[in-house]
């Protein structure tokens, strides 16, 4: 993103209720000015500042746009501050602080006090240490300006900053140490924290897989859940965290090969999700993380005929979310859906798939997808006995190979292959397909390959 697209990503990602609201709340003779641009960006598809001075060439306003640009985006952020003063506990108590602030200034004390025991009893039952130290803080100061002779009360109110410090620094530490779990050790101090606890139990979870003690990382991870499960008001303000959490336990059992304990967990999982009801950048990673693993189990049972459901989903959430998904994700998301269609042997899906890839494809797309999705466009044309066509996209992929690397000798073999024998008879193919699995076994298909898309799997099937 460009500087100057900033105000054209922060427009579109407006809801339209947001839209409404920064629109009804705007009032005065300037608002005409930034509405006007604010309507302008919104219009475009693409961010075109030529195009928004063209438009406004007869504004005086055009000579400072940049200037308007800048107040507008403010407004903007301004709005939805206001709109959104409740979507967390965190910005409820920021939002304290910013009254208590006016109130200290303006000498209302005792208004102060009253404010500051609202937002210390929930930031103590949120566990909130940050803005809990602050609001001690606060609330330090405001006392000393009631009882400046009160010692021992300001010593009481010092006390529990410095505790309130102490949890964070130890948040600090156990965010240091899960960026590298192998070089960080952690003290044996209980923590009390679930934040701090979440992050304490992950560390001592990834260095048991690491030792390979799965049986006690399953158990870890399993009493973490439960924590959280025993605090519903935690859970619900803090879901992302829960939700990743869930994620990880999901990847290990997929590891393990647990499906039918991954597909109950999957569903409690979404329940969950659903009754929570909120969304953000973090929800919507860790929920298509989760449509990954299911897509993960269907494909690692081969139950591939109930997966039509879970890609309508998918393509539903994205569509309802599709400016704050990167596009990386999409890309992985459409490749999996190629494969899990040319393994149903649905072809016409499959190359709907793959051409939406391969015709939208930009220089900032994972390599290592976009060629394994020129692959799955051989096979595919194989698979429908398009020789002609086969032949021209065999080298294109030389080509595409090239940029990159060396071809390396399972490639040219399997290239080799389907150029040779996409006409051959039943029979033929059959006797052809055998001799391909004799020659893979002398250059192998590197494990990770087979990752992307199972040669080996599409091989053996044709040997029976």
């Amino acid at each position: 993103m460009k500087k100057n697209e900033e105000l054209f990503f922060l427009i579109k990602s407006l809801s339209k209720s947001e839209k409404r609201y920064f629109k009804v709340n705007t009032k005065g003779n300037e608002a005409s000015e930034y509405l006007s641009l604010f309507n302008a960006i919104e219009a475009q598809k693409k961010y075109d500042e030529t195009q928004i001075k063209l438009l406004f060439k007869d504004k005086a306003f055009v000579s400072q746009l940049t200037t308007l640009k800048n107040y507008l985006r403010q407004r903007i952020l301004q709005s939805l501050r206001n709109y959104h003063a409740k979507i967390s506990i965190q910005a409820e108590l920021t939002d304290i602080l910013r009254n208590v602030e006016i109130l200290f200034h303006k000498g209302l004390y005792t208004v102060c006090e009253s404010e500051l025991k609202r937002a210390e009893k929930k930031a103590l039952n949120f566990q909130q240490d940050l803005l809990l130290f602050q609001i001690q803080d606060w609330k330090r100061k405001v006392h000393q300006a009631l009882y400046p002779q009160d010692f021992e009360s300001l010593k009481g109110i010092i006390t529990q900053q410095k505790e309130s410090l102490n949890s964070t620094i130890e948040y600090i530490n156990l965010l240091l140490a899960n960026t590298d779990p192998a070089n960080f050790s952690l003290s044996h101090k209980k923590t009390h924290r679930l934040q701090n606890k979440t992050l304490k139990t992950l560390h001592i979870y990834r260095k048991q897989l690491a030792s390979r003690n799965n049986e006690k990382a399953k158990q870890t991870i399993e009493k973490l859940l439960k924590e959280w499960e025993q605090n519903p008001e935690l859970l619900k303000e803090y879901f992302a965290t829960y939700f990743s959490v869930c994620n990880s336990y999901l990847g290990f059992l997929v590891f393990k090969k647990s499906y039918k304990e991954a597909f109950v967990r999957i569903l409690l999982l979404k329940q969950k999700a659903n009754e929570i009801a909120t969304s953000s950048a973090s929800i919507i990673k860790e929920t298509l993380r989760l449509y990954n693993i299911e897509l993960e189990i269907h494909r690692n049972l081969k139950e591939l005929h109930n997966t039509q459901e879970i890609i309508e989903d998918i393509q539903v959430f994205i569509n309802a979310n599709k400016l704050m998904i990167p596009n990386s994700y999409w890309l992985s998301f459409r490749f999996q859906f190629a494969n899990i269609y040319f393994r149903k042997k649905d072809y016409k899906k499959t190359l709907h798939w793959v051409n939406d890839i391969l015709n939208h494809q930009t220089k900032k797309d994972r390599k290592d997808l976009v060629t394994y999705t020129y692959w799955l466009n051989l096979l595919t044309h194989y698979e429908l006995e398009n020789g002609f066509t086969l032949r021209y996209l065999i080298d294109s992929l030389k080509k595409h190979i090239k940029k990159q690397k060396n071809i390396e000798s399972y490639e040219k073999i399997l290239m080799s292959f389907l150029s040779k024998t996409v006409e051959f008879s039943e029979k033929a193919q059959k006797n052809a397909f055998d001799q391909l699995s004799k020659q893979l076994k002398e250059n192998p298909i590197p494990k990770q390959i087979l990752g992307y898309i199972d040669f080996t799997d599409w091989i053996e099937e044709k040997t029976y």
